[in-house]
């Protein structure tokens, strides 16, 4: 007939401070990682001071009905290998 055990000995582990120290072990590793982690973002993240050399204005206010082309009214090149029907 086999042993009986009670429900201390049937346990596969103990527990106590080993557990403790896995557990605190494995919440610092992350810590860790996570403080590389931000330190390479904030390192590399970019600062604003690149100058744009081109800025887009808006169109004058002032242009005339002539200035607009309809697609009636502009010419189509033909380029190199695209057949434009005409």
């Amino acid at each position: 007939m086999a042993k009986k055990l009670n429900e201390t000995e049937a346990k596969q582990g103990r527990s106590g401070r080993p557990i403790l120290i896995v557990l605190i072990a494995g919440v610092a590793l992350i810590v860790i990682g996570y403080v590389l982690v931000a330190g390479i973002g904030i390192a590399t993240a970019p600062d604003g001071s690149l100058e744009q050399t081109e800025t887009l204005s808006a169109p004058d206010s002032t242009s005339t009905e002539g200035d607009v082309v309809t697609p009636e009214e502009s010419e189509i090149e033909p380029s190199e290998g695209v057949n434009v029907p005409q």
